[in-house]
């Protein structure tokens, strides 16, 4: 019993996610669009900011969008107002990942980065929140329901922010007509580095 009762929660649990992200994947078309528009018409790089599990699908984008020929790099927004905000050159366009978008360190983050002229694409999943204020881009991806039992552990919100954010960088990389050839010199390890081209 024991042993069906994990199966059965893990089934539930990657249906859950999956839903979320069929439901999302029927709204968010032209906000991929508008958010690789703001991307793609700025020349520098571009800035991928987020705290805790946040955090991590942030780093994991910009692992992304490197590889994939966009120059980024994963700012983290309590770092940012020790000094790191140096790293921005005026016009850098900013990703900010955060569910609920009202985080007090990342709005103190907005706000200060806001003198540099940078556009700025806010993603979360709370129509009342804060950082719509600050930001050139609003996207709420709308995750109803997260997959755990108490509903709270960022389950479904991390597969749909990471799943959304991928499809940027590959909208992006495919405007750019990345070549196999490009993307190997960007990826020369492992399997990926030995593809024959």
């Amino acid at each position: 019993m024991a042993k069906n009762r994990i199966n059965g929660l893990a089934q539930s649990i990657l249906e859950s996610e999956s839903k979320q992200l069929r439901k999302v994947a029927k709204q968010v078309d032209k906000d991929i669009i508008k958010a690789s528009n703001l991307i793609a018409k700025h020349d520098g790089k571009v800035v991928v900011c987020g705290l805790g599990k946040s955090g991590l699908i942030a780093q994991k984008i910009v692992a992304t969008l490197c590889s994939t020929g966009t120059t980024s790099v994963f700012m983290h927004a309590s770092d940012a107002l020790h000094g790191d905000l140096g790293i921005y050159n005026p016009g850098d366009p900013t990703i900010l990942i955060s569910k609920s978008g009202n985080t007090e360190e990342l709005i103190n983050f907005l706000h200060n980065v806001s003198h540099k002229r940078c556009p700025i694409v806010s993603i979360h999943s709370n129509q009342a929140n804060k950082s719509l204020h600050y930001s050139n881009l609003d996207i709420n991806l709308n995750v109803e329901a997260e997959a755990d039992h108490l509903n709270i552990v960022p389950t479904c919100s991390i597969a749909v922010f990471t799943v959304f954010l991928q499809s940027i960088a590959c909208e992006i990389s495919s405007r750019k007509e990345l070549t196999l050839s490009q993307f190997i010199q960007n990826h020369p390890g492992g399997s990926i580095g030995k593809t024959k081209v």
